[in-house]
Order: structure tokens, then sequence, then C-alpha cells
């Protein structure tokens, strides 16, 4: 029998192509392709997907319509309360969405039920090829409800970019430090997706905000009053975006007493400024792994994924 795929749709945004690749690459395995399709070996659940959007496994892939309805007759493909959805790559593909479901449907043994299926059937039509999957997971879209969060500021990463810089760095029931929390952007989208998550923050205003942000969506996690050049303990990777808006002297002394701290704390970290921190973390010792930028209307931030050297073991 030959070993099962998956097939992933990810969101196609423009400005964060390289964030949706990155994510999908980091869940999956794979990197999506231009239409934002991957295809992997490895089945993932992607309800914390924050840029891949569904899961399916492949159960049909032939050049045609009605090559796939000659397979799925071949195969006696059965389900009770069933629907079929179409996706079209690219979505201006010249093609009958509503004559392709039908066709397709009227192939698949069982009763269908488009209100409420209990199995949905999605058939991916590209110029090259027609897939036919079984939906597996899609993502939960909850951070969504996020951006209507209590305490926001200004320089509040998005909720989205939040939920993929996590997907980057850790997974469910690992435990994340973010030692300048503000808002709790990142800790609200850790501990929504299982993630141990521990905030610090030195101002005693945003450690307010970030519990009452997660007070009001019934979510927990570790919140302190302390200075990040301080914090001790041990974590499975530190993410934080770094506080704008000091004086930019003092803001590179800053960071770079944290940047030492940090090294001390996990093995992996990921930072996100609005300046380039490249030669910062060369010389401090850490391994540069990946760069993403990151635009939100006309500011770009910089993500730097690294490891630390640290050895949890040793420590």
């Amino acid at each position: 029998m030959p070993a099962k795929r998956y097939f992933y749709l990810t969101a196609i945004p423009d400005l964060d192509a390289e964030i949706t690749n990155a994510e999908c690459l980091a869940l999956t395995g794979v990197a999506p392709n231009a239409h934002g399709l991957a295809i992997s070996s490895k089945r993932v659940d992607v309800s914390r997907g924050a840029y891949v959007r569904c899961c399916a496994e492949l159960l049909f892939e032939a050049g045609s319509i009605s090559e796939i309805c000659a397979l799925i007759r071949a195969a006696g493909l059965y389900a009770d309360d069933f629907r079929v959805s179409v996706v079209k790559l690219p979505r201006n593909l010249k093609a009958n969405s509503l004559e392709i479901a039908h066709n397709v449907g009227a192939e698949i043994g069982g009763i269908p039920d488009l209100d409420s299926p209990r199995v949905t059937f999605l058939t991916v039509i590209t110029k090259e090829k027609v897939r036919l999957g079984k939906l597996l997971s899609e993502s939960d879209g909850r951070w969504i409800a996020h951006n209507k969060r209590p305490h926001v500021t200004s320089s509040s990463l998005p909720t989205r970019l939040a939920r993929a810089i996590v997907n980057l760095t850790v997974s469910p029931g690992d435990r994340l430090l973010d030692p300048c929390c503000g808002t709790g952007t990142i800790i609200l989208e850790a501990a929504q997706m299982g993630v141990k998550a521990v905030g610090y923050d030195i101002n005693v205003r945003m450690v307010g905000a970030t519990r009452n942000n997660l007070k009001h969506y019934g979510l927990s996690a570790e919140v302190h009053l302390g200075d990040a050049r301080l914090i001790s303990g041990r974590y499975d990777a530190v993410v934080t975006d770094f506080p704008y808006g000091i004086g930019l002297d003092r803001n590179m002394t800053l960071d770079k007493e944290i940047l030492v701290r940090i090294r001390q704390l996990a093995p992996r970290a990921v930072f996100v400024h609005t300046r380039d921190l490249n030669s910062e973390l060369v010389d401090l010792g850490f391994c540069i792994e990946q760069v993403l930028p990151a635009r939100k209307h006309t500011m770009v931030r910089t993500i730097f994924i690294t490891s630390t050297g640290y050895n949890p073991s040793s420590g």
C-alpha cells in the first residue's frame, strides 16, 4: 500500500509571503508553491495555523475532473453527510466550481449534507492537475478575535503575525518566555495554542494590560513585573518583540544587555525589531538561522530566528 500523502492550503498574502512559507515549512516540513499549495508525507493538525489554512488527506490526483470521477467510481468512495468544496489555484482559473462540485459529488456514495457536513472533500484545481482530498483539520482562526483585545498599543504585533512566530518557534506543551511582553500579544497567542507562556515586563501598566487581555479570553499564563536583564529559569524558547520609542542610543544598550541574558535561558530565541540586529547577534554568539521581513503599513519589522548555544542539561 502506498504511503499516505497530505496537502495543505495556505493564505497567499502579498506582504507576508515569507512568513507564510516559513510557517508552512515549520509545521508540515514542506514550503508551499506560488499558489499556496504544499504536499507532504507528514500529517499535522493545523488548527493553530496562522497562514496555513487546512490539511487534507490526498485521495486521488489526475489530469482532469473526468479522470478524478473515474477514480472515485473505481474505489467505491463512500461517505454519509458529505460536502464537496472546490478550490481553484489561482482563484481566477477558468473553471465552474458549482458544476465541478456537482459532478464530483454525484460519484461519491452516501448522502450529501451541504449545511452541516461530517465529511468535507476538497477538490483542488490547478492548470496541471486535479486533486481530491478529505479535509482533516482547519485553522481555528482564533487570532482574529484577539484583534479586539481590550489593551493594545500602536506598535503591538498583529495577532496573526504573533501566532505565526510562535508556530515557527515552539509546539504545544513547550515553555516559552517573552521577556518584554508589552500588552501580551505573543503571550496571548501562545497560551491559546497550549504553549506554557511566561511573560515579563518592566512596566507595571503593561503587566496589567497583559493580564487583562488573558482574562478577557479566559486564558492563563504567568505574567510578572520584572527587568528582562534579570530573568532566570529554563525555557524551550524565548520570543520577544523589542520595545520601540525610547532614545536610540539607550535602546541599543538595553537591547544588548537583554540579548546577553537571553542566551542563558533557552536554546532557541526569536527577536522582532525595527532595526538590523544581525551583527549584534553574531557578536554575542547567536547563530542566525533565518531572517524574515514583517510589514505593517509603513513599518517594516525584521524577525531574527536564532539558536543560542544554550544547553538546558548543563545549565
